[in-house]
């Protein structure tokens, strides 16, 4: 009766051990969150938008194609609407443009946030 509950405590705290391993990994692979981190790689987005030169363009790239993609399904106060043929060079360019005019107050601010409500005060739905 012992032998079972052994190999099962046994086989428990290994689960805990690779999961915990795996979180921490998962949290050192995380983006910061910050707009200082980000604006650099959406400005280089923004130089080479036909490439996507570098991971971090691309990263900008992307989070903003992941904002672009829930949009319209947010919460009425959190739902913006932009036009499906807006080039994604423009919407980058407004979300730094509004992120630059707001420098260096906006720098520790957290850049998916902000752009959020950049993109939802440059193209509010039409209810």
């Amino acid at each position: 009766m012992k032998a079972p509950h052994l190999v099962a405590t046994v086989a428990l705290a290994a689960l805990l051990v690779l999961q915990a391993s795996t979180g921490r990994a998962q949290a050192l692979d995380k983006p910061e969150p910050s707009v200082r981190a980000w604006l650099p790689g959406c400005k280089a987005f923004l130089e080479h938008p036909e490439s996507v030169g570098s991971e971090a363009a691309g990263l900008c790239a992307g989070a903003v194609d992941a904002l672009l993609y829930i949009g319209e399904v947010l919460e009425p106060d959190y739902r913006f609407c932009v036009p499906l043929r807006t080039p994604r060079q423009e919407i980058i360019s407004t979300i730094v443009a509004n992120v630059e005019a707001m420098r260096p107050e906006a720098d520790r601010q957290d850049f998916k946030g902000m752009a959020l409500g950049i993109l939802r005060f440059n193209w509010p739905c039409r209810e």
